[in-house]
């Protein structure tokens, strides 16, 4: 898959909220992908949606960020709510 619109929105859309709680928590993509036991490149694909979050990924992320799984895989959750109470503590 190198053509962005053969990316699955919902990948992109996981990818990219926990690109987001990852930033704003101030976590590097390295020593999540470490705690997550993945790749770099690996979490890359994640984030950019080229590559499916499991359940499984997704609750290891989740847990290393001390964020609740409905805030990565739950388009209803409000993540911005939760990124700026990150970005102001």
């Amino acid at each position: 898959m190198t053509d962005s619109a053969e990316l699955d929105p919902e990948a992109v859309r996981i990818g990219a909220t926990i690109r987001a709680l990852r930033e704003a928590l101030g976590w590097k993509r390295g020593p999540l992908a470490e705690v997550v036991g993945k790749s770099y490149a690996y979490l890359c694909n994640i984030e950019a949606g080229r590559k499916r979050c499991t359940p499984q990924l997704a609750r290891q992320i989740a847990d290393a960020l001390g964020v609740p799984v409905g805030a990565i895989v739950s388009p209803a959750y409000d993540t911005e709510a939760l990124m700026e109470e990150a970005r102001s503590a």
